[in-house]
């Protein structure tokens, strides 16, 4: 048995009624009354677990975007986030987990690697890919979208990126399906679970460092012979640069499968805009961006108070967690006209599902292009595209919002 296996269990704080939703088949079926009815009541709520939960459009945008908030600076504040956000803190080498300056060096190296031009000379390979996948799985008559297409292209496209050889994929997929399931609010996370994502992040630890070396030994044209040359130049530590592999490599797949599914359902269940996005190609720039704030792939982000901060009529103190629901503030009406309603046309759409400030999505660009070419491909090869069931199963999670399987019939 491990060190990490053989840990000792901590307490574990719950938010009232958090723990129950997590496992409440309609909220996961649907979160988004229930979101409503916090906005309406209590939409700065401070738990008796200790954090406290936003679910207007205002409040979040202004935190997230606030420099007195951000990730935990020392290990006292670590600490205590761990009790509350087991997930998002606990991974302490990723970036984007990281305050200024370490945070705006590395992201600054990222984003060099991670170019427009290096994006836009993806979307060949994600176009074949795309294809490739119907391929296989149009032919079946009926398949379960998420595996067949979802999550395989991009899936696929990250492990591209990074050059990751095929003979490796399956068992680097395990851990990271291991680790995904591992991360997030406490109120949805067993203990079990925790120490799994633990052993599975040393897995992919010990995986980036071996790729990372060959890539020392034998450059390519990817993203990791990239970041090697920065740790080379001693611009990222060597934790530093495994912590960047891994959270490249798990964010810049599992949120675009979340986003494919999630979106191909909203089109679906809403033939009037399905028929808009097949018929008027000037709106897929527009359909992207609201089909994201529709149905967000990811539902909550995290911050601390680094001083005391009034929100309007509450004090967030120094040290307290800040729970950022962003797909709340995405269906706030005092932003959003219609919020419930998909509109594909949608003008000034300043939706939250990638975050914004200094710790906005770095793979936005990515997911975006992934979303237009998968859609767009899937719609036209598949017009007749129909669910195979209405009963939809929803990963259970208060973090992600994602299907577990979608079974569609051609």
């Amino acid at each position: 048995m491990t060190e990490t296996a053989a840990r000792p269990a901590k307490p574990r704080p719950q938010a009232p009624g958090m723990q129950a939703l997590t496992g409440n088949p309609a909220f996961r079926k649907n979160p988004y009354p229930f979101y409503e009815m916090l906005r309406h009541q209590m939409p700065v709520f401070h738990s008796p677990a200790g954090f406290w939960l936003l679910t207007r459009y205002r409040e979040c945008f202004t935190v997230l975007g606030d420099d007195r908030f951000g990730y935990p600076r020392n290990d006292e504040q670590a600490a205590r986030a761990d009790e509350t956000a087991a997930g998002f803190t606990s991974q302490r080498d990723f970036f984007f987990f990281k305050n200024p300056p370490d945070h705006t060096r590395i992201r600054a190296i990222v984003r060099d690697a991670l170019n427009p031009k290096v994006v836009h000379g993806l979307r060949p390979y994600v176009q074949a890919a795309a294809d490739k996948l119907l391929d296989e799985a149009l032919p079946e008559g009926e398949f379960d979208l998420v595996a067949s297409y979802a999550h395989a292209l991009p899936f696929g496209t990250v492990c591209q990126l990074l050059d990751v050889p095929d003979a490796d994929r399956p068992d680097v997929m395990k851990w990271a399906q291991i680790y995904l399931a591992g991360i997030g609010p406490t109120f949805s996370v067993t203990e079990e679970q925790e120490i799994a994502r633990d052993k599975a992040l040393v897995d992919l630890k010990e995986y980036f460092g071996t790729l990372s070396a060959e890539r020392r030994r034998k450059p390519g044209a990817d993203l990791l012979t990239a970041l090697v040359a920065a740790h080379t130049d001693e611009k990222l530590s060597g934790d530093e640069l495994l912590g960047t592999c891994i959270v490249l490599f798990v964010a810049g797949h599992s949120t675009t499968t979340n986003f494919i599914g999630n979106a191909t359902v909203a089109l679906l269940r809403n033939p009037d805009q399905l028929e808009r996005f097949r018929t008027e190609p000037d709106l897929e720039a527009s359909a992207i961006e609201e089909l994201l704030r529709y149905d967000v792939p990811t539902h909550m982000s995290y911050r601390v108070a680094f001083t005391d901060v009034q929100l309007g009529e509450h004090l967030i103190k120094e040290g307290e967690e800040v729970l950022i629901v962003r797909g709340a503030a995405n269906r706030d009406p005092a932003e959003f006209t219609d919020p419930n309603e998909l509109d594909l046309g949608r003008k000034d759409n300043r939706h939250l599902s990638f975050g914004t400030g200094r710790h906005i999505c770095i793979g936005s660009a990515l997911a975006r292009l992934q979303g237009r070419v998968a859609l767009s491909t899937l719609f036209r090869r598949a017009p007749g595209l129909q669910l195979a069931t209405q009963s939809l199963e929803y990963q259970e999670s208060m973090l992600v919002r994602g299907l577990k399987t979608l079974r569609v019939r051609v």
